[in-house]
């Protein structure tokens, strides 16, 4: 992801592939060498430690990961569980690589981090786990953790062999996977039916959502929460699952939901197709093709950016105006706070930033008349990972200054002027760029082609950022491009 939110602090990875982190450093998951708090982004590195350019990063509750250009996976945080992947349940207050060797060879185009547990999506199409294995959210028949990547066996299964995975999502306790063909599995805790299979039964392996469940359409992105879950299809419809007490299903009421159940019709998201989609602990935000940012389920601390901490049991879109009216490319919901980035690359942050009590939110809603969660969030420590230096709660989406990110954008990929389009195309060219990772010489017939005139510098710089992106068929999903924080999919391969 171009930002992800974890418990009380916030990773980003700039355009560059640089990652800065801001909030609560506690079990050293900020990645800055200590346990310290930082109220101001700061610097996590660049090539100098991550070798390659970060692509994205994902955050759980207090470890993160993040993908690099060369398919390697860095990990660093808690380690309680195993969830580093390293082979013991040490912390790390650095990042530190898990080369492709450690999942089988290929490269790793896709990290999911959940409550206690990593996924991994390889380019084979094929996905690891680790750490805590709790309700089977690892997905290998059994409740044990695991300290290394084990690939799930279930999609090595000739059965499984022709559902490709494009993209995973691991939640509180539970994990979600897409296919390339546009179907959804899940596994793992179950109680409040964040699994989609009209049970509460665990599952420790990876079980199809029937596609009639699904409106019988194609799903193109995947989202998991701390008990609930949410599928974007293929004609922009939002469909959700799971935990619902506090209006996080969006379906106008505080009801839990087995099975999927689509929000709204085709007016709702003011009649424009949801493009992504996110879970905090107990929010949902969704954006949509018009480049606008709906926020619903629980408001406190102003999570949800409506100027209030009340409760929304519908998605509300989130006023324009707190983003100086620039569209939404991409968005990440945490436990407490949420963060959205713009077409511009600019990041905003809102909700509160501190951190929750030590507590094992695992399974912190084990009972819907459990009121634990509330109590719980009342009793917070003063750190915050809004990247503003105040530590105050925001109640709407506040930018963070971009001189605090050294003037850099947010995410990976944003649309190019005119001028940079035929570059753009040319890097993405099999031969005369993606290849060659080098730009063409000018021959004197081109004299005026707009490429060949622009400075050499600056042409292999965006030939070199052509060739970071998601490798096999997850590259071509527009939800994953989102994620990325970038929308213009469609545009890279017309420029």
């Amino acid at each position: 992801m171009a930002v992800a939110c974890g418990d009380a602090f916030t990773t980003i990875v700039t355009e560059e592939g640089d990652a800065w982190a801001c909030g609560n450093g506690e079990d050293g998951h900020l990645g800055l060498g200590d346990n310290a708090h930082q109220l101001l982004p700061s610097h996590v590195g660049g090539r100098e430690v991550f070798i390659e350019p970060l692509v994205m990063v994902s955050a759980g509750k207090r470890h993160t990961a993040g993908v690099a250009k060369d398919g390697a996976i860095w990990c660093w945080g808690s380690g309680d569980y195993g969830q580093l992947g390293y082979g013991d349940r040490e912390p790390r207050q650095r990042p530190k690589r898990l080369g492709r060797e450690m999942f089988g060879g290929s490269s790793a185009v896709m990290v999911a981090c959940g409550g206690a547990h990593m996924l991994v999506l390889t380019a084979a199409g094929l996905v690891w786990s680790c750490g805590r294995g709790a309700n089977g959210r690892l997905g290998h028949r059994d409740m044990a953790d695991q300290l290394l990547l084990t690939p799930v066996a279930a999609f090595l299964c000739e059965r499984f062999g022709v559902a490709q995975i494009v993209m995973v999502a691991a939640g509180g306790c539970h994990s979600v996977a897409l296919g390339v063909e546009g179907r959804v599995w899940t596994w793992g805790y179950s109680y409040h039916g964040q699994l989609g299979h009209n049970e509460r039964q665990d599952r420790l392996v990876p079980t199809q959502i029937a596609g009639e469940a699904l409106g019988g359409s194609a799903a193109v992105l995947v989202g998991a929460g701390g008990c609930h879950s949410v599928a974007v299809m293929i004609d922009g419809a939002l469909w959700v699952w799971g935990y619902g007490r506090y209006g996080q299903l969006g379906l106008g009421d505080a009801t839990n939901r087995l099975v999927p159940v689509r929000v709204g019709a085709d007016e709702a998201f003011g009649a424009s197709p949801v493009l992504m989609a996110t879970c905090g602990n107990l929010h949902t935000l969704a954006v949509t093709q018009a480049g606008t940012l709906w926020a619903w389920g629980q408001g406190l601390a102003g999570k949800l950016g409506h100027n209030d901490e009340n409760n929304r049991l519908v998605p509300t879109q989130v006023e324009a105006q707190h983003f100086g009216h620039a569209k939404i490319v991409s968005t990440a919901a945490g436990y407490a706070h949420s963060a959205a980035v713009t077409e511009h690359g600019s990041l905003y942050t809102w909700g509160d930033g501190r951190r929750e009590t030590d507590k094992d939110d695992e399974d912190n809603v084990d009972d819907e008349d459990d009121e634990s969660d509330e109590s719980d969030e009342e009793e917070i420590e003063v750190s915050t990972g809004l990247g503003h230096g105040d530590g105050e709660i925001k109640l709407v989406p506040t930018l963070v200054a971009p001189a605090l990110l050294q003037g850099a954008r947010v995410g990976r990929c944003h649309g190019l002027p005119t001028l940079l389009a035929l570059a753009f195309a040319m890097g993405n060219h099999s031969r005369l760029g993606r290849a060659a990772q080098t730009a063409p010489a000018a021959v004197d017939n081109c004299r005026d082609c707009g490429y060949v005139s622009m400075p050499g510098e600056l042409v292999q710089r965006i030939v070199e950022a052509c060739g970071v992106w998601p490798e096999g068929r997850a590259g071509e999903l527009k939800g994953i491009v989102r994620l990325l924080g970038g929308g213009m999919i469609d545009e890279r391969g017309s420029t």
